[in-house]
């Protein structure tokens, strides 16, 4: 007899499958590569290949020599990558990820991964108004308006594979794409061919790498795409870098390389920051339209560097500062430059050309004429009109009058590490900010102690403009001699001699005012004021003139005084001042006085804030854990007393149990989610986020035990023989207690209406923004809070109504539960004494939006809740309806009856 027949193994039936598939995508692949790289035949791979290529280059100098950071893109339509905006710009990176040698010497077999994404469309204004703040409803508070991006961004990543003829420079690949096009939808499997050109050897006048990518399916799923970008490597230097003396003699710079060597990193976070160009000089004007120039800045968008000090360029130039420091940007106008660093006169040395466009596509970019002269240094004197940090010019070197423009970055660069000990400051207004010193009579004596050099970091402070809206933000830029950046000493060697030496009551001093409000609420953007004068520390007071730019113009007739509080007040406001015009009215530039204020904490009170939080913290732990214990005393009350239980008030048991049940409801996202969670610096870490998860915890574990407890009360009174006299008497309480809870409600309302209509009145006359209106229910759950602590009033009710002497409750229930009601009322009139309340104040105990607090409140709850705590006892002990006189009161009191069953 045949033996059985077996069916094939089928997993041999599918590695067959996978050989069969391999062999014609192999053959598919490299004919689709014959079939568009028509110009760049492939080559076989060398054995052992990877170790090198022209003149045995390692694979990654190879790799790095292909590499495309990052570069701009224009074509491939709107439908894949959305439209072609300037801000934030399309971008694209190629990254080889292996490079193989060949049997031709010139032939380089290369695969890459390249990045295509389009650019984000932003959001439209509200209305058409670009409103600078908006009112965040969870936090409850006004923060700034950032700016947001709608639709999903489009972007394309391609696996290819070709080869690179170093000959000629030209780079031919083939492969597929997948991604999500502009509206989000998901794209896979799109062929396509990238063509790169690389210029081999760049210089000033070839210094970008192009290329085009094409769709390779039929029909073409998008247009034909055009890349540019500016070589990363392989760039030849001009054998004389060298370029003209800058037109004016402005050197007195800061050596940034002192006791280092020339750092090309170093340089170039230097060059971060946005330079503004000064066109207010008229000799300027003739130098802007020999070179086509009237944008307000600049940015050094793409800079390289070599070992000997050797520096290229790709300058940007535009009428907006939010430009990108990392993509590659067109800008309204460009420039190549290139040159070296000067390390005797510490100054960067560069000669350049135009970058113009080239073709019908804006990423066909060509270099134009040259001629251009650029310089650059830091300035090592400061002054009330000249604070920069980096200065430069810009001139056309061939017009003779030698004249160039101004350029200045006023912001210290964030990645600077170098030391600004040469750095001096030239006060020029000190004499004339004395006289308004003493005529606004800001020397009279004041009582407390104002901070001094020694605590620079509270004379920081953010403002608002009480009228018209607007905020800003002013930080003093020297103290005496000492510099500072933010909140921070920049030269911190010096500090400790430098603060002897200005330790008394008048100290020069310098600031930096940034706001938006006012003068510019047209265009919204924001202004700069720069201010000098002199500072009381034993008044606390401010007395500064100031300069800002208007259009062209420069008015330093500005008077800017204010008051700082005592650094141990008890009140937000700790600083209110004015910035003033010294012009006359019928002059254009003067404007109305504008009132400032500052709402905040000191450095000592935001220690204290802190410690505040985390006291708070623990006494809501230790609340809410004596909460559970003593209902698991009054558990094992009833059940030591089996006719407390049908004597307990149902309402009083629901009452409890929403207490608990609705900050649980609440915090129901924050608890599993917790993706809108506020951060604080806290010195503890994360004890704060752990205590609030326990807390959570805590309170899940005591709404159980509520739960239970209201579970046993409701099954002992169904079972009680006397039940329908119960009921009766627990129908009565909800009747007295029902429109006593529904009237508190109708007067939440009254009073929520009215803070609304006050605020709307306040909104209408001090053209504040509108803003989202304060929930009812937010002041409802408030409300709610004060029902909770009088939680006692059901029983108190219901014993009376019964007459009965039964001892429903523990006394370690209700009197435990009585004390943590009234705990912070008492705790809130001591937080309201010793501790400053900030603008934006955060509770994790007695929070404000828990329950009702102010001073009347936190007397008149904490002794309701003890008068009805000393009722129930007495009620306990003498009978329900002991306080009532009646002749007709009944002769027998209530006698509960066993439950117990057989």
């Amino acid at each position: 007899m045949a033996p059985p027949r077996r069916d094939p193994n089928p997993n041999h039936l599918l590695l067959v499958a996978v050989l069969l598939l391999l062999v014609p995508a192999t053959v598919a692949t490299a004919a689709t590569y014959s079939d568009h790289c028509h110009g760049l035949p492939s080559a076989p791979d060398l054995a052992g290949g990877g170790g090198g290529g022209e003149g045995g280059a390692d694979p990654t100098s190879l790799r790095l020599s292909l590499q495309l950071n990052t570069g701009y893109f224009s074509g491939g339509g709107a439908r894949l990558f959305g439209p072609d905006l300037s801000i934030p710009p399309r971008s694209f990176s190629f990254l080889p990820s292996s490079v193989v040698r060949t049997t031709d010497a010139s032939l380089l077999h290369v695969s890459a991964t390249l990045t295509v994404s389009g650019g984000r469309r932003r959001r439209p204004p509200n209305d058409g108004r670009h409103l600078l703040v908006e009112y965040d409803g969870q936090a409850h508070r006004f923060r700034p308006r950032l700016p947001r991006f709608a639709g999903r961004r489009g972007s394309v990543t391609f696996g290819l594979e070709g080869y690179y003829s170093s000959a000629s420079g030209e780079l031919c690949m083939v492969g597929t794409g997948s991604g999500r096009a502009a509206d989000g939808t998901a794209v896979n499997l799109l062929s396509a061919v990238l063509r790169v050109r690389y210029p081999g050897r760049a210089n000033l006048t070839r210094p970008f790498v192009t290329g085009s990518l094409e769709s390779t399916d039929s029909p073409s799923f998008f247009e034909p795409v055009s890349l540019v970008t500016y070589a990363e490597e392989g760039y030849a230097y001009a054998e004389s870098a060298s370029c003209p003396p800058p037109p004016t003699g402005r050197l007195d710079a800061l050596q940034v390389f002192e006791g280092s060597k020339f750092s090309c990193a170093h340089l170039s976070s230097l060059f971060k920051a946005t330079f503004r160009l000064d066109y207010t000089n008229g000799s300027s004007e003739s130098t802007a339209s020999s070179l086509g120039l009237h944008q307000r800045f600049m940015f050094i968008n793409r800079m390289r560097c070599a070992d000997d000090g050797a520096v290229r360029a790709y300058v940007v130039f535009a009428n907006q500062t939010d430009v990108s420091a990392y993509y590659f940007m067109l800008g309204e106008k460009a420039m190549v430059v290139e040159g070296f660093w000067d390390e005797k006169r510490s100054r960067l040395c560069l000669k350049g050309c135009h970058v113009v466009n080239s073709g019908p596509s804006r990423a066909d970019l060509a270099v134009g004429e040259c001629g251009i002269g650029m310089s650059f240094w830091f300035p090592a004197v400061w002054s009330l009109q000249e604070r920069s940090f980096a200065a430069g010019l810009v001139w056309n070197t061939s017009l003779k009058s030698g004249e160039g423009i101004a350029a200045s970055s006023n912001t210290i660069a964030p990645y600077f590490r170098g030391s600004l000990s040469g750095l001096k400051y030239n006060y020029t207004k000190v004499d004339e900010a004395k006289k308004y010193y003493e005529k606004y009579g800001l020397n009279k004596k004041r009582k407390g102690k104002f901070p001094d050099s020694n605590s620079y970091r509270d004379l920081t402070f953010r403002f608002f403009l009480q009228k018209g809206g607007g905020s800003g933000y002013a930080s003093p830029v020297t103290i005496g001699s000492m510099l500072y950046d933010g909140n921070s000493l920049v030269d911190s060697d010096h500090s400790y001699h430098i603060m002897k030496e200005t330790n008394h009551r008048l100290l020069n001093v310098s600031y930096d005012i940034h706001y938006v409000g006012n003068w510019s609420l047209e265009t919204f953007r924001r202004q700069h004021i720069s201010a000098e004068g002199v500072y009381d520390a034993k008044t606390g007071s401010l007395c500064m003139i100031a300069c800002r730019v208007v259009n062209i113009s420069l008015d330093c007739e500005i008077l800017v005084t204010a008051q700082f509080s005592p650094l141990d007040t008890k009140v937000a406001q700790h600083v209110k001042g004015t910035i003033r015009s010294l012009r006359k009215k019928t002059d254009p530039l003067f404007f109305e006085p504008l009132d400032i204020a500052s709402y905040g904490l000191y450095i000592d009170k935001v220690d204290e804030s802190i410690w505040r939080m985390d006291l708070e913290s623990t006494m809501a732990l230790i609340s809410m854990t004596l909460s559970c214990l003593f209902i698991a005393v009054q558990l094992f009350h009833v059940k030591k007393v089996p006719e407390a239980l049908p004597a307990m008030s149902i309402a009083m048991l629901v009452v409890l149990s929403l207490g608990y049940m609705i900050p649980l409801v609440l915090n129901f996202e924050a608890l599993f989610k917790n993706s809108n969670k506020q951060t604080f610096p806290l010195s503890g870490g994360g004890w704060l986020e752990v205590n609030e998860v326990i807390v959570r915890i805590i309170t899940m574990v005591t709404f159980l035990m509520q739960l239970r407890l209201l579970q046993l009360a409701c099954s002992a009174r169904s079972m009680d023989v006397s039940k329908d006299q119960s009921w009766a008497a627990e129908k009565k309480v909800l009747w007295i207690c029902l429109p006593l809870y529904i009237i508190g409600a109708v007067a939440a309302w009254v009073v929520h209406m009215q803070f609304n209509n006050n605020r709307r009145m306040l909104r209408k006359v001090a053209r504040l923004p509108r803003v989202n209106r304060h929930a009812f229910w937010e002041d409802l759950v408030s409300y709610g809070g004060l029902i909770l602590d009088g939680f006692l009033l059901p029983q108190v009710i219901l014993n009376a109504c019964l007459g009965s002497k039964v001892k429903a409750l523990s006394p370690g229930f209700y009197i435990g539960s009585t004390m943590i009601r009234a705990l912070p009322h008492v705790y809130d009139v001591f937080r309201a004494k010793h501790f400053v309340p900030s603008l934006r104040p955060f509770y994790r105990y007695a929070n404000p939006r828990d329950d009702l607090f102010s001073l009347a409140w936190d007397i008149a709850i904490p002794c309701g809740a003890i008068l009805l705590s000393v009722l129930l006892f007495l009620q306990q002990r003498f009978g329900g309806a002991f306080f009532i006189c009646s002749k007709n009161r009944k002769a027998s009191e209530y006698e509960m009856v066993s439950t117990v069953s057989s």
